[in-house]
């Protein structure tokens, strides 16, 4: 039987975004779609767009405008643009934008196959969005993974309930929704009978997981459960909410046989009044304390954050505190990001906005410090043997990565070798170079 017609999809934005495209590429494969790899071979599109920040919102606009040519052109039959951009300006896009016959938001991903149909058939041009809520997957919902099989994405949660000042999160993904553990468990055995070594649990907020559900079983519960899945080896957890982190958190982290001593928390200033105008609900003692903690209880622990630089009203001695902060705590990674104005936040109101040029210097500032921490820190390990996953091979060298690099944020491992995709391997590290080490094989 030939395929209703091939569609190509392109994937913006984040690994909770990733999610979103798989969860759509599994249902209209199941629908009687095939898929196309390059958009030259497709008679559709569908651009899944992130609008978290405005560099994500411009990216997403670069892309559908790059894809409507062709619509516009008749190269294609049709444009369904779906995710966190027609979710918060649906009505605005169809305006602006004529060549897309639809727009999907983040609460009709699971209506993709009869939107391509009517899309394709010419029978309309619609905006299908809902306010409030986020289509949230199950083990039942199929999925075509986009990347390597044996590393995958698993969401354990949607939404967020917290009110951070900067964050449009809650007005785009709606109300915290967490899955049912057994749901969950079901997947990560599903992802490990098809070759996944390694596990990246996303959320917006982790730490919120368990909340809504009945007995409220928590995130610690849920990675005790994991920890117990067959043919797994990697388990990493991301985006843990700074103030919600529990000493049961530290223990299981701390005692788990595959869940891996990484914690990634974004912290996002550290001047007290930076944090109390953000709406963080802490402030930099506890934000120290908390690194103290957690790197008391969990021994080898890789620490992550993030921090946004060029907050309305941060002053230099706001910023001074940063980067002292920065210097004193040493993190295995960071990631910086400059204030982004988003309609519908409380921020987006305040005064005393940063002209974006000092915005622009403190981000580089910031990189700048962390860039040389972290070449001291990677060249320390030089001599080290260790384990890595590795990723993609070819006849001579392979891209790796050790248990302190999450998928595409923390740099790699070069490895100077024949070696396999998808497996553990033994290596010894033999120099730094930027963000990445390199590494020979251990015979």
């Amino acid at each position: 039987m030939s395929a209703k017609a091939t569609i190509h999809f392109r994937s913006l934005g984040c690994p909770k975004n990733q999610l979103d495209t798989e969860v759509m590429l599994g249902s209209v494969a199941l629908g009687g779609y095939a898929i196309a790899e390059r958009l030259e071979d497709a008679d559709a599109a569908v651009v899944n767009t992130c609008s978290f920040i405005e560099s994500a919102r411009e990216e997403s606009i670069e892309a559908i405008l790059e894809v409507a040519d062709l619509r516009q052109a008749g190269r294609l039959r049709a444009l369904v643009v779906t995710g966190c951009l027609p979710q918060r300006y649906g009505a605005e896009l169809a305006k602006e934008l004529p060549e897309v016959d639809a727009f999907v938001g983040t609460g009709r991903f699971q209506d993709i196959g009869p939107i391509l149909d009517d899309a394709l058939a010419g029978r309309s041009r619609g905006i299908y969005v809902e306010a409030g809520r986020t289509h949230l997957y199950d083990e039942n919902d199929p999925r075509l993974p986009i990347g390597p099989l044996h590393s995958a994405y698993v969401k354990i949660a949607e939404g967020c309930n917290r009110p951070c000042a900067f964050c449009a999160i809650p007005g785009i993904r709606g109300r915290f929704q967490s899955r049912q553990p057994g749901s969950l468990l079901a997947e990560a055995r599903q992802l490990a009978e098809r070759g996944a070594l390694e596990l990246n649990l996303v959320a917006q907020d982790s730490t919120a997981y368990g909340w809504d559900l009945p007995g409220r079983p928590s995130l610690a519960s849920l990675l005790r459960e994991f920890d117990g899945v067959d043919g797994l080896e990697w388990i990493r957890l991301l985006y843990v909410y700074p103030s919600a982190v529990t000493d049961e958190l530290i223990e299981t982290l701390a005692s788990g046989r595959r869940l891996l001593p990484y914690v990634d928390v974004p912290l996002q200033h550290a001047s007290d009044a930076v944090l109390r105008a953000m709406k963080r609900g802490t402030d930099s003692d506890a934000q120290r304390r908390l690194v103290e903690r957690l790197r008391a209880g969990i021994p080898g622990l890789t620490l992550r954050t993030t921090l946004i630089v060029g907050f309305p009203g941060e002053t230099d001695a706001d910023f001074d505190a940063l980067c002292d902060f920065v210097r004193d705590v040493r993190f295995d990674h960071l990631g910086v990001f400059r204030y982004s104005d988003e309609e519908g936040t409380a921020a987006f109101d305040y005064p005393d906005k940063l002209p974006r040029e000092v915005a622009r210097e403190r981000h580089r500032h910031v990189v700048g410090i962390q860039a040389e921490l972290m070449r001291k820190r990677l060249e320390s390990r030089v001599g080290e043997t260790a384990t890595v996953l590795v990723d993609r091979a070819g006849p001579h060298t392979a891209a790796a990565r050790l248990p302190s690099q999450a998928p595409e944020i923390d740099g790699g491992v070069l490895v100077r070798g024949a070696l396999d995709p998808g497996c553990l391997a033994r290596v010894r590290l033999t120099g730094a170079r930027g963000p990445d080490l390199e590494a020979t094989p251990l015979a």
